[in-house]
């Protein structure tokens, strides 16, 4: 594609080559990114020495662990598991630790989920070894003081994506006589991989048609089954933008929205990081969902 064509014709709705690149790359809308993502590391790094968590394989890769942060003497205790972002080819669970304090002290129990990243595994793989999270959970939680029938879901960025691939899963065919999920809150993900595959991530995301829309949420709200907190960043990209505002307004017809937000003078990569304050706005919701908060 010549430099005249990508910046005249356009490619999807109204977009040409290069803005529709741009509208898929975080990076472009905020130049410190990677300041504020390598904080998440330290951060999680000082939550887990002052609260160590157990550590669980899921699954059968090396990949598949979970951090489990529990109050003491937990029992019977809604549990909320985390999908961490990071563009599905970086970021691992120890980068997810910040947000545990925040349910711990409100009665709860947070769950850091890890898994294999691009280039060492496909996107399909990641949501099959995601998967095996909740199964993980729902089967274990009586033994590490959780409520199995309160689980609820959560993801940032490309972890939204998966975590929106887990609410549209087939339960039954996992082994599940029932939907696993009590509730869940994404936080701007991006929900049909169509668009996502016409922008410049095409060059490290390899999927098939078949495996597009296999694994775009979108297409398979039929099979989701609970109340669902859409929150977007006023400083997020476009596109990250229209695709929650998409979801919202399609689960606000299948009555499974549960709200709806916007976090003003907020950009995509600090949007999470309000998970570590339990009187944040994200803070509050999330508590909120999993009735800890009115």
């Amino acid at each position: 594609m010549s430099s005249t064509t990508r910046k005249t014709e356009t490619v999807f709705l109204d977009y040409t080559q290069d803005e529709l690149d741009r509208a898929y790359d975080q990076s472009a809308w905020v130049p410190h990114w990677k300041s504020i993502e390598d904080e998440t590391g330290p951060a999680s790094a000082r939550v887990r020495a002052r609260m160590p968590p157990r550590v669980e394989a899921y699954g059968p890769t090396v990949a598949e662990t979970l951090d489990i942060f529990a109050p003491q003497s937990a029992r019977g205790l809604p549990v909320m598991v985390f999908v961490h972002g990071g563009a599905w080819t970086r970021m691992t669970k120890n980068d997810a630790s910040y947000p545990a304090p925040t349910f711990v002290a409100n009665g709860a129990i947070y769950v850091a989920l890890d898994f294999a990243c691009i280039p060492a595994v496909r996107i399909p793989d990641m949501v099959d070894q995601c998967r095996r999270g909740p199964l993980w959970v729902v089967r274990n939680a009586a033994a590490f003081g959780g409520d199995p029938d309160r689980i609820y879901l959560s993801g940032h960025s490309a972890g939204t994506h998966m975590a929106g691939c887990l609410l549209t899963t087939d339960w039954n065919t996992h082994g599940l006589d029932r939907y696993p999920v009590k509730g869940a809150l994404l936080l701007s993900g991006m929900f049909d991989l169509h668009a996502v595959l016409l922008s410049s991530r095409r060059s490290y995301v390899h999927v098939s048609a078949e495996e597009i829309a296999a694994l775009s949420p979108m297409r398979h709200l039929h099979r989701l089954l609970c109340p669902v907190g859409v929150v977007t960043a006023d400083m997020d990209s476009p596109e990250f933008k229209r695709q929650s505002r998409v979801l919202a307004d399609a689960l606000e017809g299948m009555g499974w929205l549960a709200f709806r937000t916007e976090l003003f003078n907020t950009n995509h990569f600090e949007q999470p990081e309000q998970l570590a304050d339990p009187d944040s706005i994200v803070g509050r919701v999330a508590l909120g969902l999993m009735g800890l908060r009115d």
